[in-house]
Formats: structure tokens, C-alpha cells, sequence
């Protein structure tokens, strides 16, 4: 704990050596300011020294705070690296990482946009093989340049993220036939020859095509617009910190929070986040009752015991979320419980503390305990009238463990032969 804290130290220290001028970041302009994720993942001790000895002596820090803050620029990854290229004059790929880490490491990027922007690192530096395959008939190379055609005058407009442009036009090529993504460079070499691009496009879209920039499952543009728009439906949003929802040992070399903008747009994520919301509406209202209309008598009113009212509730948020998966607002792409749990998390419906009861649950996470003896633990300790009095968020941290007990019983996000029903 104390070698943290002092990496922590040294770290605010150095960069406050660095930018004793520069305004503080609330007052930055950068859209993709740290306000979700706390301490990066991306960043460990030894980076920390590269960083500090890239920006010793120089105002670097301001110059990267101005890049990012660049509405000209700041959509497009490619454009960003190479300001940076050119601003801090700097062109190997290690001292360019560096500097997108050392603005990570002053919170104006957040991890993902970090990522992102490595990605586009190498793009500018890649030399394209000369030999290109093809086994499209003259058919298929007419219709592909006709679909080139119409994205000539995108690629050739230098106002646009060339990257966004080269994967629109790959998706709309991969839509029309499979055999043009095994074609792309053929279909690059198609163009210039048939001066449908000129000589400099063709090679930015070669470099692309190498880096194989359609396969990024997202872009810098498209999570610009994603947290422009989260932004500004939930303007009063406060800098949390939540590990569970940004540790990258969830899913592979991505975290949660990652996962969930890479599946879905803003407003899907709101969709999602809105589950939780109502949850806890129910959770803290004072009661739910049952109207009984008979005919031609005298209507009955039954109230839920606290035992039937949380059941009911842990019963609508199955149903809700089944409800969902199943119909076409999430594009074919099923929500688990933890996405849904991080989309309320990053919207600010659950708090970092709601967060962190959730973590400190161990019985959910415990590996060397079957799902059996998980259930069997939850049953017992929710099972029982007296647990749903405990207040708020304890009752809502209750049925999200359940629900997340639930996503382990099966592969599926689902039950797709109960959850459809409420009694």
C-alpha cells in the first residue's frame, strides 16, 4: 500500500513540475476527460519513469493538452498522433506511446481513449506490401468501384477522419459480397488505376487497410459522440472511481466499461442503464399492491409482504432485461447483468460505494466455490423476511448479487423459458 502511494505521489509531482502554468483540468477542453476510471490500467512504474523523462524540461504537457482540446483534430486518432508527432517532434513509437500515457497520467484521456490512440500509433510508419491478391471477376471490380465511387469525395475531404471513412467504406464493401474483404488491396489498387483516387489516398488507405483499422471494434469519433451525448443528458455526473467496472481482468485485455462502448451506442447504454434505475425506484418504494377488479362487486386490494415485494421485484428486472435482449433495440447484441450494472455505473445511477458492496461480496466472485454453494449462501442470507429491511443500497446490492449468481447458472444473459414471466 505505501509503494503505491508513493508511486502516486511522485507521479502528481512530476506533472505538477510540468505544467505550474497550465490551467487545471477542470478547465480543460479535452471531451475525453478521466471522470469514470480512476487510476489506469495502462500505466505502471516503469512507464511513469519514460513519462518523466519525455517531458523533462519542456512544456509538453500543455502542447498535448492543446492537441486534445483541438475540435479540428481531437475526433480523429490519426490526426491526434500525428499532431503530437509533429508538436513534441518526436516520431518513434515507444517516445509518441508515451506521450499519449503521460496525458492518460494527467486525466485528460481515460483509458479507452488511450487505447485507441496507441492503436493509431504505427499507422503513418506502415509500408505496404506490393504484391496484392485477386480473385474478384470483372463484375465483382465493377461493383466495387462503383461503391469506391461513391466514398471518393469523403476520402479525398481532409476535414473528415480518413480512419471513419475507410471503415465505412469496408463495411458497405463487406456488406455487398465476402470476397471483397480477402480483396481490399486489389480493390485499393483498382481505385488509383482507375483515378477514382489519387497516388497520396492510396497509400493512406493502404496503411489503414495493414492496420487493419476496420476490424477496431471502435473508433475515437464514435466514442467522442457516445460521451458528448451521455455528457449532456447527465450533466451533474461527479468523478467516481470503481475498479470492478475498469480492471481489465474481466474480459481479456478489455474492461468492462471498454466492453460495454464498444457493444453499444449512448442511447443503448441509457436503455440499459434505465433498468437500474427503476429498480431502485421499486426497491425504495413503500409498497406494491395487487388490484383485484371483480365484476359487479366490490374491488380487493392485496398488499405484497417485504418477502413478496422484493421477489416481484428481483422477478420484473429478470423479465425486463429478457424483454430486451429478445426485441431489436440492442441490435442483436444481448446485455448480461454486468453490462447493465456498469451502464448504470457510468451514467451515475449507481454509486462508486454500490460498486464496491458489489466487490466486496465475495461470494459472488469466489472461483474454489461452486455456483451451487453460491446459491445455497444467497438463499440463506436473502432468503429470509428480516433481509429486506435493510436500507438502501444494501436491499439494491442484494438483488444484484442474485442477478449476478443468475448470469452464472448459465451461459446464456438469459432464461429464455422463465424470465419472460412475472408470477
Amino acid at each position: 500500500m505505501k509503494t503505491i502511494t508513493l508511486i502516486t505521489l511522485v507521479s502528481t509531482l512530476t506533472f505538477n513540475l510540468f505544467a505550474q502554468e497550465v490551467p487545471y483540468l477542470e478547465q480543460s477542453n479535452s471531451p475525453y476527460r478521466n471522470m469514470r476510471e480512476g487510476k489506469s490500467h495502462l500505466i505502471d512504474s516503469s512507464k511513469e519513469t519514460g513519462i518523466s523523462k519525455l517531458y523533462k524540461d519542456t512544456n509538453s504537457i500543455e502542447v498535448l493538452r492543446k492537441i486534445i482540446s483541438d475540435k479540428s483534430i481531437n475526433r480523429c486518432a490519426t490526426k491526434v498522433v500525428s499532431a503530437i508527432k509533429n508538436k513534441l517532434d518526436i516520431n518513434h513509437e515507444s517516445d509518441v506511446k508515451m506521450a499519449i500515457l503521460g496525458l492518460r497520467m494527467d486525466d485528460s484521456i481515460d483509458d479507452i481513449s488511450a487505447n485507441i490512440l496507441i492503436e493509431a500509433i504505427d499507422i503513418k510508419n506502415l509500408i505496404p506490401n506490393p504484391i496484392a491478391k485477386n480473385d474478384l471477376t470483372s463484375d465483382e471490380e465493377d461493383q466495387a468501384l462503383e461503391i469506391f465511387h461513391s466514398k471518393s469525395k469523403d476520402i479525398a475531404n481532409k476535414s473528415l477522419c480518413i480512419e471513419d471513412v475507410y471503415r465505412s467504406l469496408v463495411a458497405k464493401l463487406s456488406s455487398d459480397s465476402s470476397k471483397f474483404i480477402k480483396n481490399l488491396k486489389h480493390i485499393n489498387k483498382l481505385a488509383l488505376d482507375n483515378n477514382v483516387i489519387n497516388e497520396n489516398d492510396f497509400q493512406t488507405l493502404e496503411k489503414l487497410r495493414v492496420k487493419k483499422v476496420y476490424e477496431w471494434p471502435l473508433s475515437l469519433s464514435e466514442y467522442g459522440q457516445s460521451l458528448e451525448s451521455i455528457s449532456r443528458k447527465f450533466p451533474l455526473r461527479t468523478k467516481e472511481t470503481a475498479e470492478l467496472i475498469t480492471d481489465v481482468k474481466f474480459r481479456g485485455k478489455r474492461s468492462l466499461r471498454q466492453s460495454l462502448y464498444e457493444k453499444y451506442d449512448s442511447t443503448q447504454i441509457i436503455l440499459l442503464a434505465n433498468i437500474v434505475r427503476d429498480l431502485k425506484k421499486r426497491l425504495e418504494s413503500n409498497d406494491i399492491t395487487i388490484n383485484i377488479n371483480y365484476v359487479n362487486q366490490e374491488s380487493e386490494v392485496i398488499n405484497l409482504s417485504p418477502m413478496e415485494k422484493f421477489r416481484f421485484i428481483l422477478k420484473l428486472l429478470r423479465k425486463e432485461l429478457a424483454t430486451l435482449n429478445n426485441g431489436t433495440l440492442l441490435g442483436g447484441r444481448p446485455a448480461s447483468y454486468m453490462d447493465i450494472i456498469t451502464a448504470s455505473y457510468e451514467v451515475g445511477y449507481i454509486s462508486s460505494n454500490e460498486i464496491m458492496a458489489l466487490v466486496s461480496l465475495q461470494e459472488i466472485w469466489n472461483p474454489t466455490r461452486t455456483t451451487k454453494d453460491k446459491v445455497m449462501y444467497w438463499t440463506k442470507t436473502f432468503g429470509g423476511i428480516a433481509s429486506v429491511f435493510l436500507p438502501p443500497p444494501f436491499g439494491f446490492v442484494a438483488v444484484m448479487a442474485i442477478m449476478l449468481i443468475d448470469q452464472q447458472l448459465a451461459d446464456a444473459p438469459v432464461n429464455r423459458d422463465s424470465d419472460f414471466n412475472l408470477l
